[in-house]
């Protein structure tokens, strides 16, 4: 006994050693956040038009011009959640101090509900005990595979938008990666995996219209109120479409799961798999969505069963699948969590339940070391990617104002004390597209720009030793 434990104290000694020289795998930086960054417009499921937001999350200090990029997405069952959920967060930050950018993006969500819904004693939202919305009571099964598919051409239309914005956010567009929790996750491994149209999901052309949702649940759809389901289209979608692709080198799946099994091949991505064997609503093996409800509330139906769940595959069923593949599987990293016994319904009284990221920190370790040899493999040397030296010049002792801001009259003023003599100047719009550029002294600049439109731009400030990016709007 003494000598397994001596083992296996010396393999996590080793471990802990390899992965400390590893880059982008050790807390380093401080983190910044750009927020409230639009990256497109899309139509919903009930007609309207959402815009849609992201927020940046960077390494303070970083000089690396080539960092890898983690577009993260957050859950709630396509029909709720935002990117200030606390779990895509915390991966954010955490992931961010390794040396990432990393973004938490907003999607689409709302799916049609049902025609006729019946309430049972235990379904009323005020004594609920699990607070799950009774809007998650679907039209019919080909609702889930519409929100999915919807939700990864808005994921696909942020990575080109990212990658079009690279050299301002100093990201490597051939390490980017994706991931997310739950309904995220199955979006992140959809995004990843959909490759072709042969691996399309059922009912994402043009179906029959959604019925006129019951009283009860007019409230989930909100104005203008379409019934029609439409086509979606191809499944890289129509957004940011500027000649960068929306392929992605890797995925962090955090209790996600797939529709069907057949779209992970030899071609698949390398995998980052989280679950706990008891998530009464993603399984981590094959099962219907939200298991939570026989076994949480009650087995004997007090609850109105969500009979157009559709059945998925976890993280579980992804592993068995990718083994089945033998050696042209992807490269997986099983961070599934067992021994919590069956789907009995232990899990609503856990703390924090089965469908739940016990301890981030940890998670973030396995994932950066799960990335960091592909990133490597990849080209990128964390130690060969300065841009930009900060060896003269350091943030506290330059002193920048640009002014006004909003621009008014086309007229922006530049005013830099301590500045480098020399530096490049360009004005970059929401999408990445440079409107403008100047080369000269920032110290004292006015700078004229004529027939700029109306929004929200970036100021990007280039010298050989100093940097700055700005927020500037019109």
């Amino acid at each position: 006994m003494k000598r397994h434990l001596l083992l296996l104290l010396i393999i996590a000694f080793f471990h802990t050693a390899l992965l400390a020289q590893m880059p982008y795998t050790q807390k380093a930086f401080a983190v910044g956040i750009e927020n409230d960054i639009p990256y497109g417009t899309a139509t919903s499921f009930s007609g309207n038009q959402v815009e849609l937001l992201l927020d940046l999350y960077k390494p303070i200090g970083d000089d690396n011009c080539r960092r890898p990029l983690l577009v993260m997405v957050h859950g709630g069952g396509f029909i709720a959640g935002d990117r200030h959920d606390f779990d895509v967060v915390q991966i954010c930050q955490e992931m961010a101090a390794r040396g990432y950018v990393t973004a938490s993006i907003e999607y689409r969500l709302g799916l049609h509900p049902l025609a006729f819904y019946q309430p049972y004693a235990l379904c009323n939202d005020a004594i609920n005990p699990v607070g799950i919305s009774k809007c998650i009571y679907m039209a019919d099964t080909l609702e889930f595979y519409r929100g999915m598919y919807r939700a990864t051409q808005d994921l696909r239309g942020a990575i080109r938008f990212l990658k079009g914005r690279h050299d301002l956010d100093s990201t490597d567009v051939h390490n980017v990666f994706v991931g997310g929790s739950s309904a995220g996750a199955i979006t992140a491994l959809h995004t990843a995996l959909i490759d072709q149209p042969s691996k399309v999901p059922p009912f994402t052309g043009a179906v029959a219209d959604a019925p006129l949702p019951d009283g009860d649940l007019t409230s989930c759809v909100p104005a203008p109120g379409l019934r029609s389901r439409p086509d979606l289209g191809d499944f890289e979608g129509a957004m940011n479409l500027n000649g960068h692709d929306s392929r992605v080198q890797g995925v962090a799946s955090f209790m996600g799961a797939i529709f069907d099994t057949g779209i992970l091949d030899e071609h698949s991505p390398p995998l980052y798999l989280y679950h706990r064997s008891d998530d009464l609503v993603v399984p981590s093996n094959s099962a219907q969505l939200f298991g939570i409800y026989p076994f949480c509330l009650n087995p004997i139906n007090l609850c109105q069963p969500l009979n157009t769940r559709p059945w998925v595959h976890g993280s579980g069923a992804i592993h068995a699948k990718s083994m089945a593949l033998g050696s042209s599987a992807p490269a997986l990293f099983n961070d599934i969590l067992t021994g919590y016994g069956p789907a009995d319904g232990d899990d609503c009284l856990d703390n924090p339940p089965g469908h739940s990221i016990d301890n981030i920190p940890l998670r973030c370790e396995h994932l950066s070391g799960f990335f960091a040899p592909i990133i490597a493999g990849n080209g990128n040397d964390q130690a060969t990617n300065p841009c930009v030296s900060t060896t003269h010049f350091t943030k506290n002792e330059i002193k920048l104002s640009v002014y006004p801001n909003p621009v008014t009259g086309g007229e922006l003023n530049i005013s830099c004390a301590n500045c480098p003599a020399e530096a490049s100047l360009r004005l970059v719009d929401a999408i990445g597209r440079t409107v403008a550029m100047q080369h000269g002294n920032p110290a004292e600049l006015n700078w004229k720009l004529p027939g700029v439109k109306s929004g929200l731009y970036f100021l990007q400030i280039l010298s050989p030793v100093w940097n700055e990016v700005l927020r500037i709007s019109f």
